[in-house]
């Protein structure tokens, strides 16, 4: 396999994490070799960090109707 097959295998799995992951969060993923046990924990623990973030903004748009839902029955 060339080096130029290589990348753009590298490129079409980096692109496949890429929309797994969204846009807002890319984690350093080495293609060439499967990544230590430490590293998939800290791969991991970005994720769901990320998604915990995902999940705060949401809840944060969804308190902020309702505010304004009740400022205007009030």
């Amino acid at each position: 396999m060339t080096i130029r097959a290589q990348d753009t295998s590298a490129d079409a799995i980096r692109e496949r994490y890429r929309t797994f992951f969204g846009d807002a969060f890319m984690p350093h993923i080495r293609h060439e070799q499967m990544p230590g046990a430490d590293d998939r924990m800290a791969y991991a623990a970005e994720f769901a960090a990320h998604q915990l973030g995902q999940i705060n903004e949401k809840l944060g748009k969804l308190v902020e109707l309702m505010e304004s839902n009740a400022a205007r029955g009030a």
